[in-house]
């Protein structure tokens, strides 16, 4: 009995270290996810959560999922993407199924678009990716996908290239499908943002591309932040997440769904 009971601790204690490794490298996880992944149920998982936070682990929770809560400005901007995290990566599964291979895809910077990169990458979806954001660029080269760095001075927390040089390397180039976030999105105001320097970079991306796909998550709908970043008619599409039918009656029904997002037509 006591040895059965010495193995039991054992096994905790690795499945403890496992998952502060697996938070470590993918940042913000549901408990859902981390009994799937440890298959065991949630309720062992939020035991092993309670013991890591009493051995010191720094834990942060929110909206149902679980990150490391760390001090260093990359992964403080990391942690913004626990807020609506399902949803974003259910948009950005969705965008990565509609988009077409062989083609080349604009990426501003944000944490839905992060998520699209990464799910590029997971799909091996054959596109060159033009970005202005230091950290998707990052995440892209090293898993040997095809990207280009749009230049500028880089801003702070979204690791965006923004200013006159990043408007004129926009300027000289050609973009298929240009894949933008946004902090609000109104159709009387339009799509807009917190930055104005970070929404003429997206007029830029609207410029040089022949298709524009707003991707935010429902929070952002029927908002306005203070800069208009485009105008409703500038988008020709917009992915967002379902069940919330009363902020997306004024939209009608999606074109496509799936995996708990809408892709819906604005303007072709």
């Amino acid at each position: 009995m006591a040895r059965r009971a010495r193995a039991g601790r054992a096994d905790a204690r690795r499945r403890h270290m496992a998952i502060v490794d697996l938070l470590d490298r993918q940042g913000a996880l549901s408990v859902a996810a981390l009994a799937h992944e440890f298959q065991c149920s949630p309720a062992t998982i939020r035991r092993d959560l309670e013991a890591l936070s009493r051995e010191g682990v720094p834990l942060q929770h929110h909206h149902g999922s679980v990150s490391l809560v760390r001090t260093d400005l990359a992964t403080q901007w990391e942690a913004g993407r626990i807020a609506e995290y399902a949803a974003k990566e259910a948009i950005a599964q969705l965008v990565v199924e509609a988009i077409p291979p062989a083609t080349t895809v604009g990426l501003n910077g944000g944490t839905t678009t992060l998520l699209i990169a990464r799910a590029l990458v997971k799909a091996g979806k054959p596109v060159r990716v033009v970005t202005n954001a230091l950290n998707i660029a990052y995440e892209l080269a090293v898993k040997g996908m095809d990207v280009v760095m749009v230049g500028g001075a880089v801003r702070l927390p979204n690791f965006e290239s923004t200013g006159p040089l990043a408007l004129a390397t926009l300027t000289d180039m050609h973009v298929d499908w240009g894949i933008l976030g946004a902090e609000g999105a109104d159709p009387v105001f339009g799509f807009s943002t917190t930055s104005e320097d970070e929404a003429a970079v997206a007029q830029a991306f609207r410029a040089c591309s022949d298709h524009i796909v707003m991707a935010v998550d429902h929070t952002k709908l029927g908002k306005k932040a203070i800069f208009r970043l485009l105008p409703w008619a500038e988008a020709n599409y917009l992915v967002s997440n379902l069940g919330v039918a009363v902020r997306l009656a004024w939209l009608g029904e999606p074109r496509h769904q799936g995996h708990g997002a809408g892709w819906w037509v604005l303007h072709e």
